[in-house]
Order: C-alpha cells, then structure tokens, then sequence
C-alpha cells in the first residue's frame, strides 16, 4: 500500500488530457499537483508526408506499426485514423499500449522489462525469426533516433517512418519558476529527456530539498550529464508507477 503524500507539492510537466490524469493520481494520494508544461507536442513539419502514411496504414498497407509512445497515439487519434484488424500494433511498453487499447485498437507485442526503442526491436526481431517478412511502419516524434527503423531494415524487413509529432519546449510562467527555485514546488515529475532539457534551461539549479523523480534510466542519465540530483527512478517506466515510488515527506520535515 503506498503512503500518503501529505505537504509534497509536484510539479506536473506536460498538460492536456495526460497531465490532468497525473494530477488526479498525486492529489488521491494527497498531494497538491501544479500542472506546468515544459513541453508540449506540435504537428510535424512536413505535414503531408505525415498524412500520406496515416493514410496507407488506415488503408492496410502494412503488416506491422510499431508505436513508440504514447503520445503518438494522441495523434493518430486526432487524426482519426483507424487501425485495421489485420495490421498488427507493437508498442514501446506498456504505457504506450495502455494509449493503444484506450484508443479501441488491440496490442500484439510489448516487449518485457524497461521500455525502450531498442529492447522492442531486438525483443519483437527475436521472437519473427526468420526475419525480412512483411511491411512496417514506425511511428515516431521528431527527436527519436532511428532505432527501431533502422534495426527492422537491416532484418530485411521493408520499412516507413512516420514522424507524427514535434516536441517543442513551453515557458513557464515566472511564477512557477520562482517557486521551484524557491523550494515551494518540492518534487519534479521528470518524464522525459525533453522535459529535463528545459527544466534545466528555464529554470537552472534547484534546492537541494527538491526531489526530482525520473521516469526512467535513460532521463535519470541525462538529468545527471545536466548536473541535475535525480533522487528516485521508477522502477517501472510507468506514471503509476513513477508516483507509487513517490516517499512521504512533509514540509516540515524536510525545512
């Protein structure tokens, strides 16, 4: 059973629909949630290339799309694509497949352990050998790094990208970051490389009080080559997760 969150206020980086749901899982918990976005997504730049591949997966072009985050999804659903029964969805890990199922559309591979680009290509390559058979498609933002493209081609398989989103930084209001440099915020939800990039940008060094908590090993690295404390990794690259981890510790205590 977790423990209350009594006094912690947290900081929420990212809005819409996904940064109101964190903010109903911390105040359950009893914490007060301030939700700040550091970043936010935006449209592609090239549009058209875009549409032309939601376009042929909706039509049932290809065998396989592998999903590599949930935001992705945001987007073919804004987009209101429909994934046909026949193609089938690998997704990064199970945040992102939760996004997949809300959205009415079945999952057929998540890799296990720690989600990450690579562990689904070299997870989902194992388990289709004899590799080179079929169509895919990989959905991606504009700042992923062709992993998960590039290890399916040199399998042999015949692969598009689809950059289906741009993450672009948000200021923060000087309120918010008065507060964080002031200690008032006490804890950080760092859910992304994206989100830690800003923080550090906007906001630069915190209080030694201020527990910063990642969502995983690759942020928790960059947060440190950022010279940033990174006091908790989830141990599930999971927001449920990230915040069950999340201590009870009081203002006061920790004055």
């Amino acid at each position: 059973m977790t423990e209350a969150l009594d006094g912690r206020t947290v900081l929420v980086p990212r809005g819409g629909a996904w940064g109101e749901r964190v903010a109903r899982l911390l105040v359950d918990r009893g914490a007060v949630a301030v939700i700040a976005p550091l970043i936010e997504t935006k449209p592609p730049r090239d549009v058209a290339a875009r549409d032309r591949a939601f376009a042929a997966l909706a039509a049932g072009e290809y065998d396989w799309v592998f999903i590599t985050s949930a935001a992705a999804v945001e987007h073919l659903r804004a987009a209101g694509v429909e994934i046909p029964a026949a193609t089938k969805v690998a997704a990064v890990g199970r945040a992102t497949a939760r996004a997949v199922m809300d959205a009415g559309f079945d999952v057929d591979f998540i890799p296990a352990g720690r989600s990450s680009a690579l562990s689904l290509t070299q997870q989902w390559c194992s388990a289709h050998d004899p590799a080179g058979i079929g169509r895919c498609l990989v959905v991606r933002s504009d700042l992923a790094m062709a992993v998960v493209s590039d290890e399916l081609e040199i399998r042999g398989y015949a692969v598009d990208v689809c950059i289906a989103y741009r993450t672009v930084g948000v200021d923060l209001p000087d309120g918010i970051v008065d507060d964080l440099r002031s200690g008032r915020i006490d804890t950080v939800l760092l859910t992304s490389t994206s989100v830690v990039r800003e923080l550090s940008h906007q906001v630069g060094p915190l209080p030694k009080r201020t527990l910063l908590a990642s969502l995983g090993p690759g942020t928790t690295r960059d947060a440190e080559r950022r010279g940033l404390t990174v006091s908790l990794t989830s141990p599930e690259q999971s927001i449920e997760a990230l915040i069950a981890a999340l201590p009870r510790t009081s203002v006061e205590t920790r004055a």
